[in-house]
């Protein structure tokens, strides 16, 4: 944790760092330019360690939902364990109940048989004393008949029968008493054992419960923290977001400028009637060729051919002017000209090659093809903001020749040089005047 602190700490000094400048405007596009490089690298740098940090809390919120799993699974052992306790418990209740019960069965019966044993005690004495020889010569000559006196004698013996089984039943019901409370007895130390292996189940259990219960929580705390490195992460990514768009906004104004000192020398030109002709052909190389297309695929790939076509003019004007550098590479990396070659957009798409389409219109607007003699074009917003007018706008650019509020003469000129190439057959194409209200999200002016 002490590592992603860190990591946090110089991602934001980095970002103070690069925001420092940021109170007053950068004095050249030079210095913006350098400003945009330090602050893309943050911002890559920032996107770098925000996906760590996703991918690390990704990682401690599996382990979260593992260790959650685990905690789940040892919560419902431990509630299966608790409620076997209780149904042991329940068990060695009814059983104890039981062992009460018969208890107090034997004691009856001891209880019966003490009773009966004395009741027959008594018996067998009164019949000894009552049936001496001579009682039995008493009781043989009061006896009506001899039938009489043999049931006399018949009645004791079932008597004492009788009280000799029920003390024999008594003593038996003692004995199944006793069987079955041992086997009751057994059963609730057989209870009582299982009772402590559940109750030591119970106690590793709540020690397992307690530890997942902890790692959870500390997981949880890891998360907020990493989902936090995240959010900060995010937070520092807008704010040189939002710098970048300050920067792109003051390169675009010193280009601008730039342009606009170039744009004046046309105007006092024109007055004085002097009109350059940026019309034809140039002779131009295979890396000329690959440049050329590249920047008009940077630079309106988006855009329908006439859009690239006239991107095209424009360059190719400008190669043909002696305002500006005489080749197409000079006129492509003139300082404070065009963004996408110094933001390398230009240089990547030269690295993989551009497309058939852009190849096609640098091909034809280098053998001397052009649908304008412009000499510059940005994107409307920004030509508004300039306060330029009587551009003509084709798809998300507008192009004009002279910087300003350009006069009648001025769209004159270019109409009628337009009409000259088409005549010549230089151009097959005329210019195309599209809505100025169209609203576009490209930045760029050149």
């Amino acid at each position: 944790m002490m590592k992603k602190s860190m990591g946090i700490l110089l991602t934001w000094l980095l970002l103070f760092s690069c925001l420092f400048g940021v109170t007053a405007q950068a004095s050249s596009l030079e210095e913006i330019q350098k400003q945009q490089e330090e602050t893309q690298n943050a911002i890559n740098d920032a996107n770098k360690k925000k996906q760590e940090a996703e991918e690390e809390a990704s990682a401690i919120e599996e382990e979260k939902n593992a260790i959650q799993s685990d905690y789940n699974s040892a919560y419902s052992q431990l509630s299966v364990v608790s409620e076997k306790i209780a149904a042991a418990n329940d068990s060695i209740a009814s059983t104890q109940s039981e062992i009460d019960a018969l208890e107090k069965e034997l004691e009856e019966a001891k209880a019966s048989e003490e009773e009966q044993y004395e009741a027959m005690k008594k018996r067998m004495v009164y019949f000894y004393e009552n049936n001496s020889h001579m009682n039995l010569l008493v009781s043989f000559l009061s006896s009506g008949s001899l039938s009489e006196f043999i049931n006399r004698a018949s009645m004791i013996s079932e008597i004492m029968t009788y009280d000799r089984q029920l003390l024999e039943s008594y003593q038996e019901l003692q004995t199944v008493i006793a069987s079955k409370s041992k086997e009751l007895e057994e059963k609730a130390e057989e209870l009582s054992g299982y009772q402590a292996s559940l109750q030591e189940s119970q106690e590793e259990m709540d020690g397992l419960v307690s530890e997942l219960s902890g790692n959870l929580a500390t997981k949880s705390d890891e998360l907020s923290q990493a989902e936090s490195e995240v959010a900060q992460y995010e937070a520092t990514i807008a704010t040189l977001q939002e710098k970048m768009i300050g920067l792109q906004s003051q390169a675009a104004q010193a280009q601008a400028d730039a342009a606009k000192a170039i744009a004046d020398q046309l105007i006092q030109e024109q007055a004085s009637g002097t009109i350059e002709d940026t019309s034809g052909s140039v002779s131009a190389s295979d890396s000329d060729l690959m440049m050329l297309a590249a920047t008009i695929q940077a630079e309106a790939d988006n855009q329908s051919y006439e859009g690239k076509l006239a991107v095209g003019s424009v360059i190719m004007n400008r190669v043909k002017s002696s305002k500006f550098p005489n080749s197409i590479s000079g006129v492509i990396t003139q300082n404070k000209q065009f963004a996408s070659y110094s933001s390398g957009m230009v240089t990547a798409i030269m690295a993989k090659g551009p497309n058939e389409t852009c190849l096609s219109v640098a091909s034809e607007v280098i053998a001397g093809k052009r649908n304008g003699n412009w000499l510059f074009f940005m994107t409307k917003p920004y030509a508004d903001k300039f306060g330029i007018t009587g551009y003509t706008q084709i798809g998300d650019h507008v192009f004009f020749l002279i910087w300003g509020a350009n006069d009648t003469s001025a769209n004159q000129t270019t109409q009628e040089t337009q009409s000259e190439e088409s005549a010549s057959g230089d151009s097959s194409e005329n210019t195309g005047v599209v809505g100025a209200e169209t609203e576009v999200d490209n930045s760029s002016s050149e």
